[in-house]
């Protein structure tokens, strides 16, 4: 069962300020959709800033997010940027590619990224994969 998502509303000047907390998933992603629009047709800012910084998971549904609400700020003539992802989120956009869409602010330090290692090993001191899956075989001259 997903943890509840809750999502809390700020206004600065003429930006709407949206702060995500908890799980962006299926059963979340439709409550937090329809809060965010009914903020968004009501206040109707020039700027929406979409804090994910306290999100502990997210989905493909959370990506639809995202992006639905992008689609709408342009509609109403605004922008939408993304601030200070959670590592779990940074990851799912990166692979995802949301960065070429929305533009991702940090407003402190952004979280590290860590290289890809194949699945059944662990990187090494050097980032290199080693342990479980990697193979060294010494090759005999050949006569």
């Amino acid at each position: 069962m997903s943890e509840r998502a809750e999502t809390v509303y700020d206004a600065a000047g003429s930006t709407l300020i949206v702060r995500i907390r908890g799980e962006v998933d299926h059963h979340t992603a439709a409550e937090i959709r329809t809060g965010i629009d009914r903020e968004l047709f009501q206040r109707r800012p020039k700027r929406m800033t979409m804090d994910l910084s306290r999100v502990s998971f997210m989905d493909s549904s959370g990506l639809g997010l995202i992006m639905g609400r992008f689609s709408v700020m342009r509609e109403l003539g605004g922008e939408m940027t993304v601030s200070d992802p959670s590592p779990e989120t940074l990851s799912i956009l990166t692979l995802a590619g949301m960065e070429r869409l929305v533009k991702i602010e940090y407003t402190r330090e952004p979280p590290a990224r860590s290289k890809p290692t194949p699945a059944g090993t662990k990187p090494s001191p050097d980032g290199t994969p080693s342990g479980k899956g990697r193979t060294r075989r010494k090759c005999k001259p050949s006569a």
